[in-house]
C-alpha cells in the first residue's frame, strides 16, 4: 500500500497529519482509510517557494508562531471579554509578515487587542510605526515622530504598501 499525506492547498496541517492509505493498483475504484484525524489547522503561507509557496526566515518564523498561537485563544482571553482573532485575520497577518520580510524590514513586535485586532509595530527612540488589522481585507498604518502623527487608514492588504509607509518603516529599521 502507498501512504500519502493529504494537505489542503489553502491551509496546512500541523502534526499529526491525516494519513490516507491508497492501494498501489486499484482494480475497481480506490479505497481509503483514515489512520489519524487528530489535526489542528494553521494558515498556509510558509512552505517552499519551489512548490509555489513561501518560506519565512527563522526570525520571521518566530513571529508566525506567535501569530499562530493566537488561534488557541478563547473568548475572554484577557479577563475583560477579549475576542480571539479570526482564522482569516491570522492568515492576513501572515501575508503582511511575508510582505514585511520582502521589504527587508526588521521583524516587528506583535500585539493583540481585546477586540480581536492584530497589530505589528516597530519603535526606535522618538519614532514609532504600527500596522493594525481588524479585518482580513485592510490595514491601518500609524507613524509617529516627535509626537507628530501620520496615518493611512483602510488600505487594502492585497494592493501593497505606499512609499510613505515603506520609507518610514525603513527609516526606523535603519536607525534601530
Amino acid at each position: 500500500m502507498l501512504s500519502a499525506t493529504v494537505i489542503s492547498t489553502v491551509m496546512a496541517l500541523s502534526a499529526p497529519t491525516t494519513q490516507i492509505s491508497i492501494p498501489t493498483f486499484p482494480s475497481v475504484g480506490i479505497e481509503a482509510q483514515t489512520k489519524s484525524t487528530s489535526t489542528s489547522f494553521k494558515p498556509i503561507y510558509s512552505l517552499s517557494k519551489s512548490e509555489g509557496q513561501i518560506i519565512f526566515s527563522p526570525e520571521y518564523m518566530n513571529a508566525i508562531n506567535t501569530l499562530h498561537g493566537y488561534l488557541s485563544l478563547q473568548y475572554d482571553w484577557d479577563g475583560y471579554g477579549g475576542k480571539a482573532p479570526t482564522f482569516d485575520l491570522i492568515s492576513a497577518g501572515e501575508r503582511l509578515l511575508f510582505t514585511f520580510q520582502n521589504y527587508a524590514f526588521k521583524v516587528p513586535k506583535l500585539m493583540l487587542s481585546g477586540s480581536g485586532e492584530i497589530g505589528f509595530y516597530w519603535e526606535n527612540g522618538n519614532e514609532y510605526a504600527e500596522i493594525t488589522c481588524d479585518n482580513s481585507e485592510s490595514y491601518t498604518f500609524v507613524y509617529m515622530k516627535d509626537k507628530i502623527p501620520f496615518i493611512e487608514e483602510d488600505k487594502a492588504i492585497h494592493s501593497g504598501f505606499s512609499s510613505d509607509l515603506t520609507t518610514r518603516i525603513s527609516n526606523i529599521n535603519r536607525s534601530a
